[in-house]
C-alpha cells in the first residue's frame, strides 16, 4: 500500500502545481473539488476521472457484460419480473410455503439489494417490515432440523449486494460462480474444483461469467422453478415476454431464464448517487464534508483495494486483485438471528473454494454504494454501522485470530483522526447512496402476487 504521508504530499504538490493552492477567490468545496480531481486522476491508470463513472442503466453499449448474453431491454424486462416473481417459489420443501419468496427476498432495492437482516431467509422466512428488518424464521423452520421440510433456504454467510454487480466477473465471497470465456480469475483451476458434479458449481461448465452462473445456479439452490410447467410456462404474459427476450426460440429454458435475470442484474446500477452526480459535472453535488472523506478514501489507501467504477474491483481485475484476507469475523453462533453453523470451507472463504491454502481467509472485495440502507456489514455480519467499520480498519486489527502472516499486507493503523473518520463515513454513507434504487422495482408482476415476498405477515408488511 502506498504510504499515506508520501501519497498526501504528492497530492498536494500536484495541486499547487495545477494552480489550485493558491488563496485565489477559490471556496473551501472549489479546492476540495480540485484536489479530489487530481487523486481520481492519479488512481485511473490513465484513464481520467471517466474511470469512475458508472454507466446509465439503459447504456447497454458501455455495461460489463458477458459477450455469450448481449443485454437487449427484452431480456431486462424478462430478468426484472422473474428476480420479482414469488410465483417462482414452486421447488421448496414445505408445501405451506410455495410462492412466497424470489430472487428479490435475499437482494431487494428497500436494503441497496442485500437482505436488511443479518442472515437472509427465503424459504422459511415470514415478515418484511420496511426494509427486509424484521424478517424471521417461521416457527419450527431451523438450518440443524432433522425434519428436511422444515430445512429454510439460508446460508453460512451475508446476502452479498447485487448492486453494481456488471463490474465483477465472479460472484458470491468466495468467486465460486464465474467461468467467462476470456476471463481472468477462475482461469487454471481443475475442472472438478470449479465445476464440481453434483454440487451448484457444476453450473460452471457453461463458460459465462459470475452473474449468469450465479442466477442459474441460485434458481436451483434458492428452490425456485423455472421449467416443469411453472408459472414461466403457464402465464401468458411471461410466455409473451419470453419470446420478445429469446426470438429465435430457446434450447435450454434455465440457462436462458437465467440470462434474463443476469441482463436484469447487470442494470442494477448506483448512477444517482451524490458523487456520480459531481463526476458528470455538478460540483455541488458533494458537501465540504464529503469531498473530505473522498480525498481521504484515495489518500488513506481504502482504493488500493476498492477500485473501480463500483468501488469493488476493475473490470479485468485478476485473483490477487478481488480477494483479501482483512480479518473480518463470521457468524457469530451466538446471534439468535443465524441458524445452523458456519462450515470450515465457508470460514475460509476463497480457500474453501479452491483447496488452495494461499486462499484461506480471503474474501471478495464489496462494492461500496447504498451502505447506508442497511446496518449488516462484512462475509460475518460483523459491523452494524459503517462508521464502527471504518474505526476498525483505522486500527489496522484483525477481529478474527488468523494464522501468522496471513492477514494482506494493506491491513495496517491509518491514522486517521475522529473527524476524518466522520468525513470518510460521509463520503461512504451519503456521497455514495443513490435514494432512487426503487427504480428498480416493477410496478407489478404478471402473478399479481406481493414482492420481494409474498407470506401473509410481509402482505401486510408492504401493503399489498
Amino acid at each position: 500500500m502506498i504510504n499515506r504521508i508520501s501519497i498526501s504530499a504528492l497530492v498536494a504538490s500536484l495541486f499547487v502545481l495545477s494552480g489550485c493552492g493558491g488563496s485565489g477567490g477559490s471556496t473551501a468545496e472549489e479546492k476540495l473539488s480540485a484536489r479530489l480531481t487530481v487523486n481520481l486522476e492519479a488512481a485511473s491508470n490513465g484513464v481520467g476521472i471517466e474511470a469512475f463513472m458508472l454507466p446509465d442503466s439503459d447504456d447497454f453499449d458501455n455495461i460489463p457484460q458477458d459477450p455469450n448474453n448481449p443485454i437487449t431491454a427484452a431480456k431486462v424486462e424478462l430478468g426484472q419480473m422473474l428476480y420479482h416473481e414469488t410465483a417462482l417459489a414452486t421447488a421448496g420443501v414445505n408445501s405451506g410455503r410455495t410462492g412466497t419468496w424470489s430472487c428479490a427476498s435475499c437482494h431487494h432495492a428497500a436494503a441497496g439489494f442485500k437482505a436488511g437482516v443479518v442472515q437472509g431467509i427465503a424459504e422459511g422466512g415470514e415478515g418484511f417490515g420496511i426494509a427486509g428488518e424484521t424478517r424471521v424464521l417461521v416457527s419450527g423452520f431451523d438450518a440443524l432440523s432433522s425434519d428436511p421440510t422444515l430445512v429454510p433456504d439460508v446460508q453460512p454467510v451475508t446476502s452479498p449486494a447485487v448492486l453494481n454487480v456488471a463490474f465483477q466477473e465472479v460472484m458470491l465471497w468466495n468467486g465460486q460462480f464465474g467461468n467467462m470465456e476470456g476471463g481472468f480469475v477462475n482461469i487454471g483451476l481443475d475442472d472438478n474444483v470449479l465445476s464440481t458434479p453434483g454440487t451448484p458449481k457444476a453450473h460452471n461448465s457453461r463458460q459465462l461469467a459470475g452473474v449468469e452462473i450465479q442466477a442459474v445456479a441460485g434458481l436451483g439452490v434458492h428452490r425456485l422453478s423455472v421449467t416443469d410447467d411453472s408459472i414461466l410456462q403457464t402465464n401468458a404474459d411471461y410466455q409473451a415476454l419470453f419470446n420478445a427476450a429469446f426470438p429465435d426460440g430457446s434450447d435450454d429454458v434455465l440457462e436462458d431464464a437465467a440470462k434474463a435475470i443476469a441482463a436484469f442484474e447487470r442494470t442494477i446500477i448506483a448512477n444517482q448517487s451524490p458523487f456520480q452526480l459531481w463526476l458528470r459535472g455538478d460540483q455541488n453535488a458533494m458537501s465540504a464534508e464529503e469531498l473530505r472523506g473522498a480525498n481521504l478514501f484515495f489518500e488513506s489507501g481504502c482504493s488500493d483495494c476498492h477500485r473501480g467504477a463500483a468501488f469493488s474491483s476493475d473490470v479485468g481485475a485478476t485473483e490477487d486483485e478481488i480477494f483479501f484476507a482483512i480479518g473480518f469475523a463470521d457468524f457469530d453462533p451466538n446471534n439468535s438471528a443465524v441458524t445452523g453453523n458456519v462450515p470450515e470451507n465457508a470460514a475460509k472463504g476463497r480457500g474453501g473454494f479452491t483447496g488452495e491454502s494461499s486462499d484461506d481467509y480471503k474474501f471478495k472485495i464489496p462494492q461500496l454504494y447504498n451502505l447506508a440502507d442497511t446496518n449488516v456489514f462484512g462475509h460475518g455480519a460483523s459491523f452494524d454501522s459503517v462508521r464502527d467499520l471504518v474505526a476498525f480498519k483505522n486500527t489496522g486489527l484483525s477481529q478474527k485470530l488468523l494464522p501468522e502472516g496471513v492477514l494482506d499486507s494493506r491491513v495496517v493503523p491509518l491514522g486517521l483522526s475522529e473527524q476524518e473518520i466522520d468525513d470518510l463515513t460521509a463520503f461512504l454513507e451519503t456521497a455514495l447512496y443513490d435514494p432512487n434504487l426503487e427504480r428498480f422495482v416493477p410496478s407489478s408482476v404478471p402473478s399479481g402476487n406481493c414482492t420481494p415476498v409474498n407470506d401473509a405477515i410481509a402482505q401486510i408488511d408492504l401493503g399489498c
